[in-house]
This record gives C-alpha cells, sequence and structure tokens, in this order.
C-alpha cells in the first residue's frame, strides 16, 4: 500500500475514478509481473497495474472483448489509462478451481465446462491481427529449456547440440495436423480459471491470463488444462474431459488428436522446465523450484508416449542420468 501512496500515477487514476486508495486490498501474485487489487467497497472490481512496457495490454482488452462478444466469461474493461498501463476491470472472486475443488464441488463438472468453453472457442472466427503460434514460436520456446535447465545444472552444450535439439523437434512440430488454426489462451490451467456458479451453461467459466493469445493448434490448451504440473488430473478425468472435447469438436481422427496431444504436452512441458528455472533464478520466485521436477516427469513421459525418439536420445547423449533432475 505503501507504494501505492507514493505512485502519483496510480492515486491521480484512483482519484478520477473516486475510489479511495486506502480501499485497496492487494492480491498475491504468482508468476505475472501485474499488480491486483481488489476493492473493499466494490466486490465487482479489480485495480491492474499492467505496465506497458513488461505486458500486452492492447491485447488482453482485445481477447476480452472477443471472448465476451462469443458468449464466454472474460474479465470486462470498466476504465482504462493505456499509456500507464492502468485499468479497472471486473473481479470474477476467489474460486478458482482449485479452491472450487477443495470444496467438493465437482471436478469433473469442472474440466467438463472447461473443455466446453474451449471448444465454443474453437467453433468461432478467430479474431483478427492475432499471430500464429508458428514453429518459430515453438522453438523460442525450446530454447528457454536447454538455455536456463543447462545453465542450473552446470552442464556445457555447444551449438551443434543446439541444432541437434531443434532437429529432434522439427519433424514432430512439422507433423502436426488438422486443428493448427485455433485461437490458444495458452495459459488454460486451474489456476487462471474461475468456476462462476451463478452464471449458466459455459459462462460459469471465468477466463483470465489470455492476453498472450495466438492462433495454433486445439490440442494445445486442453493439454495445458489436463497436464498440469500445478495439480494432477486423474486419468479418468482426463479420459472424460478428451472425449467430451472431441465429441463436441467432431473429430474423427483421433488417433491423430492424441499424438498432437502428446507432443505438444512434450513441448509445452519442456519449456515449463526452463520457465520454472528462470522464475526461481531471475526473479528469486524459489517455490517454482519444488515444480522443475515434476514438469521434466512430464515432459519425459510425454516425449516417450509421442515416440519422440530423437528428443529422448538427444536427452540421454546431453545430459547425464544423474543431472535429469535438479534434486
Amino acid at each position: 500500500m505503501i507504494e501505492i501512496m507514493d505512485n502519483k500515477k496510480i492515486k491521480d487514476f484512483l482519484k478520477a475514478n473516486d475510489i479511495n486508495p486506502l480501499l485497496l486490498d492487494p492480491i498475491k501474485q504468482d508468476a505475472s509481473n501485474r499488480s491486483y487489487f481488489r476493492i473493499k467497497n466494490n466486490k465487482n472490481t479489480l485495480l491492474m497495474d499492467s505496465q506497458p512496457e513488461d505486458n500486452n495490454n492492447y491485447g488482453f482488452i482485445e481477447i476480452s472483448e472477443y471472448l465476451n462478444n462469443i458468449g464466454l466469461s472474460a474479465p470486462k474493461i470498466f476504465k482504462s489509462d493505456h499509456k500507464n498501463g492502468l485499468f479497472l476491470i471486473e473481479d470474477f472472486g476467489k474460486l478458482t478451481f482449485n479452491k472450487a475443488i477443495k470444496k467438493n464441488i465437482s471436478e469433473e463438472l469442472l474440466y467438463i465446462n472447461a473443455v466446453q468453453c474451449l471448444a465454443e472457442i474453437h467453433k468461432n472466427i478467430n479474431p483478427k491481427a492475432i499471430p500464429v503460434y508458428s514453429n518459430k514460436y515453438l522453438f523460442a520456446e525450446l530454447s528457454i529449456f536447454t538455455e536456463w535447465f543447462f545453465k542450473e545444472k552446470e552442464i556445457t552444450i555447444d551449438n551443434t547440440a543446439l541444432q541437434k535439439w531443434e532437429k529432434a523437434w522439427e519433424e514432430p512440430l512439422n507433423e502436426l495436423k488438422r486443428g493448427n488454426n485455433k485461437l490458444v489462451l495458452r495459459d488454460f490451467h486451474a489456476d487462471n480459471l474461475f468456476w462462476l456458479p451463478e452464471r449458466k451453461n459455459i459462462k460459469r467459466i471465468g477466463l483470465i491470463d489470455f492476453q498472450d493469445a495466438l492462433i495454433g493448434h486445439e490440442t494445445y490448451d486442453i493439454s495445458s488444462l489436463l497436464e498440469d504440473v500445478r495439480r494432477d488430473v486423474s486419468e479418468e478425468i482426463k479420459k472424460v474431459a478428451i472425449q467430451e472435447f472431441i465429441k463436441i469438436r467432431n473429430i474423427k481422427d483421433e488417433k491423430q488428436f492424441y499424438q498432437n496431444y502428446k507432443v505438444l504436452t512434450a513441448q509445452r512441458n519442456a519449456k515449463i522446465v526452463g520457465i520454472f528455472i528462470r522464475l526461481a533464478e531471475r526473479d528469486n520466485k524459489k517455490k517454482y523450484l519444488k515444480l522443475v521436477n515434476k514438469a521434466m516427469n512430464l515432459f519425459l513421459k510425454s516425449a516417450n508416449d509421442a515416440k519422440l525418439e530423437e528428443v529422448l536420445q538427444w536427452i540421454e547423449t546431453y545430459i547425464p542420468q544423474h543431472k535429469l533432475y535438479l534434486y
């Protein structure tokens, strides 16, 4: 609160919108570099401090409007100051999926609604001017693994090894078939999904953290949801959720769908290994180190399930067995 009282831009924004800064209640943040504050006398509104040099604020607003327009629940934007990265947005409350499950709300109900939400996104025409989740993006994400994991484990690799890493991924990423033209929110997981029981149908799913959305593969977000390093989803729930998605989207080639799912699960969790180490070492968020081994397990299991033999051979060649995990 001291930071707010000393920040003239925030104080001026609050004053212009008749908000007393003493009524702000900070919300503890996770990996985000944005700050959020609840307004104690207004249950429906949050102050979002999202500095424009660090965040894609225009993307957030564009995707929020799009999602609301197609009948989903994304935070409405009440007031904005783009220059200073200050926004008054809709508050979905505190009932994330993780908290809802702890309150004994049916896990199957939550996950079925979540995949129905994804299916609704995928059946609609994509918003305009959203970048494509091309192999260039996917390879850039894979480089986060090689940069931060190898630094953490003090393993030296040369440019030839890095080129072989990319080469190992070329064929599986190039072979992703069908559904490679859908809006991908990219952080579609239990901590970014809210349960809004007072709303109806798929509007009961509150969506956040979608400002970096891209046009990518239809299996990416469902993989993010079900292969979640932060919480274990049972095999039964995974099967039910995937079959619900396949049924709604009328997917004929289930075998290819599952292969694409496994490939992108492997790619995403390799990236997460690097991102979590980076959060711990660069940003001093040490708690993420506890999840690195689980992300590594998800990466290796999915690579094995997808039969990514060149990727697994590369791991075996360049990472000594005793250094495969952090501890």
